[in-house]
Order: C-alpha cells, then structure tokens, then sequence
C-alpha cells in the first residue's frame, strides 16, 4: 500500500511537469522527499524540475542526494554533473563528471558535459583561475598543479604546462596522474625514451591503466608490440565495460603486429564504441556552415578591425591530418616565427556572432583582435610572426581575415583519403573531432571543409594560399619559400628541417614530425579500400577537383 502511494505521488508529479506546471510539480516531489525520504526518484524529480525552472543551484544538493543514495544510477551523476556546469562550477563539474565517466564510460551524457566544458578556452582558464588561487595557500598541491597543466595545455600555453608539469613530478613522482603527464610532455618533446620508461613504471603498480596502455601502443616500436598487445588484452579481460581506450590500444599494436589490413576491423570496434558515446550531427554542422557563410555573403559586407599589428598571425588551416602540424614546424623553425600550436580563441570569440547572438560589425572585429592578442600565450619579444595552427579555423576565416587585415592565412589541402583513413586509425577524444570516429561523418566533414574553403576563397581571393600536401613533401624547398614570400618572412634552410625543431608537439603527428619530410604517407588508403569503403563513397567528387574520386 505504501509503494502504491509513492507510486501515485510521482505520477502525479510527472503528469504536471509534462503539463508545464512546474511548481506544482515541485511541491508533489518535496512532498515525496517528506513522506517517503528513502526514495530516491523523489529527489532526483525535484532536482530535475527545478532544473526546468532554470534553478539550477537549488537542484544540485537533490542530485547530490539522489547521486549518493544510487550511486549505481548513471542519470543522476548526469544530473549533478550538469547542474555543477550550469552554476559556472567548472572545476567541480568536469572532476565530477571525469570520476563519473571512469564508471560509466559509454554514458553519452556524461560525455557531452565534458566535450562542452572542453570545447570552450574561458573553462578552461576558470580552472586556472581557481586552481591558481587554491596554490597561492597550498604552492606545493601536486594535483592541483596538474589539474591547472592541463588546463594550460588546453589553450595553448604550453611553457606553463611543462612547468607545472615538472613542478608537480618533483613533488610526487609515485602519482600516477603525474607520472602520465610527465610521460605526455616528454614524449611532445620528442624523448620516447624517457616517456617510455615513465609508462611502463606506472604499468607495473596498475596494469590495466588504460591511457598508459593506450599511449605505450602509440610509441613501442615492432619488437615490444606483441608483449604489450598480451597486456592489453589482459586489461580488457579484467574489465567488463568495453573501453575506447583500450580497443584503440589493441588496434594499434595489430597494426604493428599484423599490418592495417589486419588491425582495420579492431580501428572500427573501437571508434563504434566512441562514436556511440559522442555522435556527430550532420544537420547541426549544415546549419553552423549556413549561418557562418551569410555573415560574410561576399566582399562587398565585409568589415575591417583596421588594426594590422605585430607581430603578424598566420593561421595554418586545413583538415585535421592535412599536414597542419608540419606546416606549423616548417614556419616556426625560422627565426623570430613563434608557434603557438592550436589555440582555441577563434572559437571562443567567434561563437556568439556564428550563433546568431550578435551582430559581427567593425567594432566587433576590432574587440576581436584585442581580445585574441589578450589572451594568447605570451611569445618571445623578438617574435616577428606566430602561427596558429588550429586546423578547424578553415570555420572562422571570415572572422579570422576581418578582425587581423595583416593575417596570412595558410590552407592545406590533401587528398581526402587519406586524411580520412589517418583520422580513422587513431583516436581523438576531443569533442571537435566526433566526426572522427564515422566513416560518412568523416566524408560529410571533409566535403564541409572544402566548402567552407570555397566560400572564403570566393571572398578573400588572394589573402589565403592553398598548399597541396603532396607537392609539399615532395619539393618542401621550392615549396617552403612560396610560402614563406606569402607570410612575408625571410626563408631559412630549416624550414625544410622541421624534424629539427625542438618545439612541443601535441597532436597526433607528434610522432612524423620527428622525421624528416616524406612522401611514403601518400595513397595509403588504396590498400585498404575494402575497409572504408562507406567514407570513399560518401566524397562529394565535384569538391575534390585535384583528385581523381569517382
């Protein structure tokens, strides 16, 4: 009888919430919480409407409640995760949310908290913000120290990562999430050894940690793949979720153990799993392209900020895979070129005006500008040019080439193969990239690419310079100093050493770049036709002029 009455209570609750009568709604589940305080659900629906009622820091402490009285049930870590986010709680919401995604990996609303605080760069520096105030009392606060590296690393500032991530390993080398981050930075800065060393330490107190698993498989060399491929598939046996990271980590050592063929259909479990937990939205992406696009229709409404300072950006554009990161290591190792790697203020900047919020005038351009120059990572003062080689920027250009009428702008263009086929094979995690993990999201974004490319070509005409990727690594001298005459910067014999330059990788080429300039990438995707068949199928052969896609 009592169960029935519980029953009817939330019924009734639930009836006047799909009703829209929200505060009668709430007074039904405070009452729940009164009568019946062992039930979760009452808690859980009080914290739910007032979330509808835009409540959000009422609801948290109903979530909290519901969170530890089921700490078995997803949906309620999703609630108080959201909730934390919407009260302006980064910090707490991403720890939270993070914790909580380790138990329930393929929770999909777990993973959009994450992917929208990881999306915007003012998240990011809210958690240095807060992470800086907590160090001023405690300067010695190991985890504190990395959760503020990582959120250096994520906008760009990569000399503070390194030194936060030093600072932290002096302090407490036995942490494991120290030790990671240290095995991360080392192998950015091209010591393999040494981030070797420090990952297989972490392996030995925790053999199935998954992201040291995963990074060891994308650094071991042939002769070890087989010993860490037993140790993967160990770590998947002990665990009884499938983990994205260790399907990748297990496609990566087949890879090297047996060849692409062979491991192609282990890269397709594992970005099965990914993409089920952060799909793409091809009708979303249509739309961002059409507003973009109409804020600059041609060249007649476009705007000006009038403020050509230096030093002078170049942004380095192109798909992910296209060869942005070597172009980024070409430029920056001439002297007085400072790299910045991917920097994430164009976003940041432009996402009211791409969301229709507000009107992109002059005036905005020029706040544009400053704010970007404000809030960029600190550069050498001999610097006489940086580059940002953030490849989604081909969205932005129009806000990019409006608010620096002093910027160069660098398109690299390659054979959508395979681009295709190198995002296919490795895992990006970043929100940005959930296309990645989709063969037709994969095509639908690369035929997006080129269309953006064709607008902002049509308006901006002689202000971007389009390298074909192949020709590049096939003449990088002849090449290098095209592009250096166009970014207006005196060419230097190591442009075309970047496996040279000493600067910190972070993106997926971390690894090519320490090689010199090749041509052996070129055409892979032939061999594996069979594999990625619905991505070739899904190219749009009008958008790809240069390559013969039928």
């Amino acid at each position: 009888m009592k169960n029935q009455t519980a029953k009817s209570l939330k019924d009734k609750a639930i009836e006047l919430l799909r009703a829209g009568k929200l505060p009668q709604a709430l007074k039904k589940a405070q009452l729940g919480i009164k009568k019946y305080p062992g039930d979760c659900d009452f808690q859980a629906m009080a914290g739910f409407i007032l979330t509808e009622m835009k409540q959000y820091k009422r609801s948290i402490p109903h979530f909290v409640e519901a969170s530890r009285m089921k700490p078995d049930d997803p949906q309620f870590a999703e609630n108080l995760a959201n909730a934390l986010m919407q009260t302006g709680q980064i910090e707490r919401a991403l720890a939270y949310a993070e914790q909580k995604f380790e138990k329930f990996p393929n929770n999909k609303e777990l993973a959009r908290v994450i992917e929208e605080i990881s999306l915007k760069g003012s998240n990011w520096r809210s958690i240095i913000d807060y992470a800086s105030q907590k160090l001023m009392h405690d300067p010695n606060n190991a985890d504190l120290l990395i959760n503020r590296a990582r959120a250096f690393a994520k906008i760009g500032f990569e000399d503070e990562n390194a030194r936060d991530v030093a600072r932290a390993f002096e302090l407490a080398p036995e942490n494991p999430a120290v030790a990671f981050a240290k095995a991360l930075v080392l192998h950015q800065g091209g010591d393999k050894d040494g981030s070797d060393a420090l990952l297989n330490g972490i392996l030995v107190e925790d053999p199935s940690h998954k992201n040291a698993l995963l990074q060891l498989s994308t650094i071991v060399d042939k002769s070890k793949a087989s010993e860490l491929l037993n140790k993967v598939e160990a770590a998947m046996d002990a665990n009884d979720e499938d983990l994205q990271e260790l399907q990748f980590a297990k496609a990566h050592l087949m890879s090297k153990v047996e060849g692409l063929d062979a491991a192609l259909p282990y890269f397709a479990k594992a970005n099965a799993t990914q993409h089920g937990t952060n799909p793409y939205h091809f009708a979303a992406e249509e739309k961002k392209l059409a507003a973009i696009t109409a804020l600059f229709p041609d060249r007649e409404h476009l705007v000006s900020s009038d403020m050509a300072e230096t030093p002078t950006p170049i942004f380095v554009i192109g798909q992910p895979r296209s060869g942005t990161t070597l172009m980024e290591m070409m430029l920056s190792a001439a002297p007085n070129i400072t790299g910045c790697g991917e920097l994430t203020l164009a976003a940041d900047l432009s996402v009211d005006f791409q969301d229709g919020e507000c009107n992109f005038d002059s005036d905005a351009a020029r706040h544009f500008a400053q704010e970007f120059r404000n809030l960029m990572p600190p550069i050498p003062a001999n610097t006489i040019a940086f580059v940002d080689k953030m490849p989604h920027n081909f969205q932005r250009v129009g806000f990019i080439l409006s608010a620096f009428p002093n910027a160069k702008v660098v398109n690299m263009l390659r054979d959508p193969r395979d681009v295709g086929l190198s995002k296919w094979i490795r895992r990006f995690p970043a929100g940005g990239m959930n296309y990645a993990s989709n063969l037709k999201s994969i095509a639908h974004s690369a035929n997006l690419y080129r269309r953006y490319m064709a607008h902002w070509d049509a308006v901006f005409t002689d202000r971007i310079l389009t390298v074909p990727y192949e020709k590049l690594v096939a003449d990088p001298e002849s090449y290098s100093k095209e592009i250096a005459a166009f970014c207006e910067i005196k060419w230097h014999s190591l442009m075309v050493r970047p496996e040279d330059n000493t600067k910190q990788v972070r993106t997926a080429s971390v690894d090519q770049v320490r090689s010199k300039i090749s041509t052996k990438s070129i055409g892979g995707w032939r061999n594996v036709v069979e594999h990625i068949q619905p991505m070739l199928d899904g190219l749009d052969p009008q958008l790809w002029p240069e390559y013969d896609i039928d």
